[in-house]
């Protein structure tokens, strides 16, 4: 197999980043392509999804990853995950990988491990320029759902349809499940026996990163990997309903400018110019004159150790560095003057922040069981709901019309294959009930 037809069955099956924003995989590939990173750290606190792949599909990844080592040329595929996940994996097949082009690196417990940034750094120990994708540095990262995903592509002639996610928080039980893309988050909730939501809350992600979760209107997409219920009075929900607003008027009145904010920053600590306390200082206090100090959040991941762990104030600066990204990326401005860092900031290893750390600051211990279970349910929903746009780039158009009947892993929506984008498959069989500019829904 050569890399057009690679790319061909993987933007037909329309696989797309499964763990983060959902960039379209088929674009990723590429011959200048040395290093394959399998993105294994499950960041953020109660996610479980890769810890069940690893465990029950560790041949199917090793399998795709040759195929992947093969068609682009690359020297090596390095599986980043964190050692106290390591039994995990099957010990025959950890054997069988010695001196072959697959590897097993065992990173820190630390967060955000799965930031591409900081985990190119961890199992390569290379930096990515400031502004720049990793495969200026000569790595992919690929996260492991999204490679499992391939391999069914590949060996099954399967379509993105289902989804595993993990549903945790405030329940008895956390579990895993694979769900149909497109179901109503709602729907699948009470499927499971979690539809009682007085007073809670649905975080669609994780803790640190995820959206609050409208209960009437979303449905499961191809990047949602949590769905994590809280009490509503809790600090996190609190944290992600607040308004960008208030958090810029608390900074113009509390912000001390103590610096704590970018001393942690993962991304500084590695080396980038990415000092948040001036961008807090500059939105606080309208210095609009000063672009430097907004222009540089387009280097934010948004991972929140800002927020949570540094500032003690309580402003929440990633809320308005992301605010900001946004606003830079929606009217197409970038920073002009990125740099490669030469080496990581000296005090980086005494800032890693543990997961542990994470856990107790979120005041989400009491929600971390021993186990989580891999749930074989069957789930038969009355419709789904297929969102047009579920990836980075331009949104599928649909293929299909009204009244139309379409059958299971049929496409029903298509993005140009020349455009970045994918392609879209109904998980069900039924009819087509509404086409919209956002949505495709089909009811059986």
């Amino acid at each position: 197999m050569n890399l057009d037809e690679l790319q061909k069955i993987v933007y037909d099956a329309g696989i797309v980043g499964a763990g983060g924003a959902g960039f379209p995989t088929h674009r990723k590939f590429s011959n200048n392509v040395e290093q394959i990173v399998v993105n294994a750290a499950e960041c953020e606190p109660l996610m479980m999804v890769d810890h069940h792949i690893l465990e029950f599909h560790l041949q199917e990844l090793v399998d795709t990853l040759n195929l992947l080592l093969d068609t682009m040329d690359a020297k090596e595929a390095i599986i980043g995950i964190k050692g106290k996940n390591m039994h995990l994996l099957d010990d025959n097949i950890v054997a069988s990988l010695k001196r072959t082009r697959v590897k097993i690196h065992e990173i820190p417990d630390i967060y955000p491990a799965g930031d591409e940034v900081v985990l190119t750094y961890e199992t390569t120990g290379k930096i990515i320029p400031e502004g720049a994708i990793p495969v200026m540095v000569g790595v992919m990262v690929i996260n492991v759902e999204t490679v499992y995903n391939i391999w069914k592509a590949v060996n099954e002639k399967t379509p993105v349809v289902d989804k595993y996610i993990t549903i945790g928080g405030d329940v008895p039980k956390d579990i895993t499940v694979v769900a149909p893309v497109g179901m109503k988050i709602r729907e699948l909730l009470e499927s499971v026996g979690y539809g009682e939501l007085e007073g809670k809350a649905v975080v669609n992600g994780g803790p640190m990163m995820g959206k609050l979760v409208d209960l009437e209107n979303d449905a499961v997409t191809k990047t949602t990997k949590g769905l994590l219920i809280f009490p509503e009075t809790h600090s996190i929900i609190q944290r992600i309903k607040m308004p960008v607003n208030i958090a810029i008027r608390r900074s113009s009145a509390a912000c001390c400018n103590c610096t704590m904010c970018s001393d942690m920053c993962p991304r500084y600590l590695l080396g980038y110019d990415l000092q948040v306390h001036k961008t807090v200082r500059a939105a606080g206090h309208g210095e609009v004159q000063n672009t430097e100090a907004f222009l540089q959040n387009s280097l934010c991941c948004g991972c929140g150790v800002c927020s949570v762990i540094a500032c003690q104030q309580g402003i929440l600066p990633s809320k308005v560095s992301m605010e900001i990204k946004g606003a830079l990326g929606r009217h197409g401005l970038k920073r002009q003057n990125n740099k490669q860092p030469e080496h990581v900031r000296a005090e980086r290893t005494g800032r890693l922040v543990s997961s542990a750390k994470l856990i107790d600051r979120l005041g989400i211990r009491r929600y971390v069981k021993d186990k989580v279970e891999k749930v074989d349910t069957v789930f038969s929903p009355k419709a789904v709901c297929i969102e047009l746009k579920q990836h980075v780039g331009k949104p599928a158009s649909p293929t299909v019309r009204e009244g139309e009947r379409v059958t299971r892993g049929q496409v029903v929506a298509a993005t140009d294959y020349n455009d970045l984008g994918t392609c879209m498959h109904t998980s069900i069989d039924g009819v087509v009930m509404a086409v919209t500019d956002r949505y495709v829904m089909i009811g059986r």
